[in-house]
């Protein structure tokens, strides 16, 4: 997955976030679903992986 992959080569630095951002697009462009939706599940992934401690969801 490109966002995991992103997050073993920049941590949670401003590269992974520029990824995080990117994905999130073009998934809710994607599958129509609104980016509210898509933006909780990114959170819910982030959180998952590590990459931060508490997700903050829309």
């Amino acid at each position: 997955m490109r966002l995991h992959a992103a997050y073993k080569a920049h941590g949670s630095g401003p590269e992974f976030w520029q990824t995080y951002q990117a994905l999130m697009f073009t998934v809710s462009d994607r599958t129509g679903d609104p980016r509210i939706k898509v933006a909780n599940e990114m959170a819910r992934l982030a959180a998952g992986m590590g990459v931060t401690e508490k997700a903050l969801f829309v």
